[in-house]
């Protein structure tokens, strides 16, 4: 039987992948190795760097050194145990530090994070792959769907992922709460990869995630991230605006680029760049720039899949604890 999973637009923030460091420092004298007994699937290394061992807790992965430990895994997962189709709030996120404290006979509240995945789900009226077409740039990210079903923005300290949470639920067999049996469930995730304390500007420990204060700049940050993001209009005709062949000629062009979506000039320009058409980086940056002008043109109004999840982001920011 696993845990009650919160659905409503209230609390329903959660942290997923929590990477940590536990300095021995921070150990109270304690030798990192005698947490060996309390691990599963252990395996033993040798090498010039000394000895060391990787082990299971849980969720998640442990890789016991001299100098300290360094755990790898889902919070969530570790918590729910049966899959994370659901909320780990701020007051479970004590409970599941404290979980994996008792599993490794160790406290880990002082330990470092070292990576941080912010995510929730959003049940939404259409899948979730109806609504990328729709989401454009965001400056300083390189955007790329590798499948119909998942979009990403790179860049080399944080990572955006939208996915369609009810398919990969069913091809990994994970438990779905009742109430989103038939929904369509859209998964937002900001993962801060590196770099925690800097990019944050505080001093990250496991128990800072279920800190209030740090809590509710966590979850702007979350939102922030999300409303940076470019938001494509629909696609209407402005036929009024037409008085020479140019614009009629611009303005159907415009409608056809709006409709294909962000993804045509992504595959377009790299398909440039990979045929190395021009000699100039700055040749395709400029061309990106000038089709996504075009892109968000005055035509149409605001999409209302965007205006959906404008309102489904602020909600949850609003309403988080």
């Amino acid at each position: 039987m696993f845990p009650k999973i919160e659905t409503s637009s209230k609390n329903n923030i959660m942290f997923d992948t929590i990477d940590l460091w536990l300095d021995r420092v921070n150990m109270s004298g304690v030798n990192p190795f005698d947490i060996l007994p309390y691990l599963t699937e252990k395996t033993e290394l040798q090498n010039e760097r000394g000895y060391s061992c990787i082990g299971k807790c849980l969720n998640y992965a442990v890789f016991v050194y001299e100098r300290g430990i360094r755990l790898k895994g889902s919070l969530a997962k570790s918590f729910f145990e049966c899959g994370n189709v659901g909320t780990l709030t701020r007051r479970a996120t004590q409970s599941a530090i404290e979980k994996i404290s008792d599993c490794l006979h160790t406290d880990i509240r002082s330990a470092k994070v070292t990576r941080l995945d912010v995510s929730t789900i959003i049940p939404t009226k259409r899948t979730p792959r109806e609504y990328y077409q729709f989401l454009g740039t965001k400056p300083h990210f390189e955007r790329f769907q590798s499948t119909p079903d998942t979009l990403y923005y790179n860049n080399h300290q944080r990572q955006i992922i939208f996915y369609d949470k009810g398919i990969e639920a069913r091809k990994r067999g994970m438990a779905v709460h009742e109430s989103l049996q038939d929904a369509n469930i859209f998964r937002y995730e900001l993962r801060i990869l590196n770099r925690v304390n800097k990019q944050l500007k505080a001093d990250v420990t496991a128990q800072t995630l279920y800190n209030e204060v740090f809590y509710q700049s966590i979850v702007r940050r979350w939102h922030d991230e999300f409303i940076d993001i470019q938001k494509l209009k629909n696609r209407n005709f402005m036929i009024d605006d037409i008085a020479t062949l140019k614009v009629a000629k611009e303005t159907l062009f415009t409608h056809l680029l709006q409709q294909s979506g962000q993804g045509v000039i992504d595959e377009f320009v790299n398909e440039l760049k990979a045929q190395k058409k021009f000699n100039s980086r700055s040749d395709y940056t400029k061309l990106k720039s000038d089709l996504n002008k075009m892109l968000v043109a005055k035509n149409g109004n605001k999409n209302d899949l965007m205006q959906e999840l404008e309102i489904a982001v602020y909600n949850v920011a609003k309403y988080a604890r």
